[in-house]
């Protein structure tokens, strides 16, 4: 599945080349689906409601018995509990690992810890740390995370302050919580563009350093 449709791919691209169009820096855009896939935490989920069988078994029985237990009910839990266990664990397992429920399962912090993370091995891979000048811009997107982070390196980092980034990303959200990525692509380009040309100022141009078409990962 795309997340942005052929016609609004190339828009978007015409605006990176337009915001790069008078300025030294460099701007890449990378959308990503998920940022990892989160794996081990649906069964770790998994394992540890099936391990709590047992005990959610005995208690039920010392409540409904007074504290009586039988042979009946010992002979019950050494015949039955281990295959319900397993049953329920893989039962469990199958249903955690639908994006929707392993997504659900996940702490937010820990997506926004993986997001971030991504983000910052894209602006590597993608070598806006070896711009010219240090003037490399990534907007990055995470999609099911709803996680959106603009990295900046350091010639940029030195002249602009972090809460100006912050604000456009809190914007940036506000349009991916809405499905409407390709908008929130080019409200951001449109104030990268103005920090850009007022901080690093290129009237003539240059030659672009980086490919300028949205990436998916």
């Amino acid at each position: 599945m795309a997340f942005l449709s052929e016609s609004e791919k190339t828009a978007l691209a015409a605006k990176i080349n337009h915001a790069e169009s008078q300025t030294r820096a460099e701007i890449v855009t990378v959308i990503a689906r998920q940022s990892d896939g989160y794996r081990y935490i649906p069964t770790l989920w998994a394992a540890l409601i099936a391990l709590s069988v047992p005990g959610i078994y005995h208690a039920w029985i010392a409540v409904s018995t007074g504290g009586w237990t039988s042979v009946e009910h010992t002979i019950y839990a050494e015949a039955w509990l281990y295959p319900i266990q397993v049953l329920i664990f893989l039962g469990l397992g199958v249903i955690f690992q639908l994006t929707r429920a392993r997504l659900w399962l996940v702490p937010t912090v820990v997506k926004q810890q993986r997001a971030s993370r991504h983000a910052r091995e894209q602006f590597f891979l993608q070598k806006l740390h070896e711009t010219e000048g240090r003037t490399g811009i990534l907007i990055f997107v995470s999609v099911a995370e709803h996680y959106v982070e603009i990295i900046v390196d350091s010639a940029i980092a030195d002249v602009v302050d972090n809460t100006v980034w912050d604000q456009t990303v809190q914007e940036f959200i506000e349009h991916v919580r809405h499905g409407d990525i390709a908008t929130g692509f080019e409200t951001t380009l449109e104030q990268c563009r103005k920090i850009t040309w007022e901080h690093f100022p290129a009237p003539h141009g240059r030659p672009d350093e980086l490919p300028n078409q949205l990436i998916e990962v």
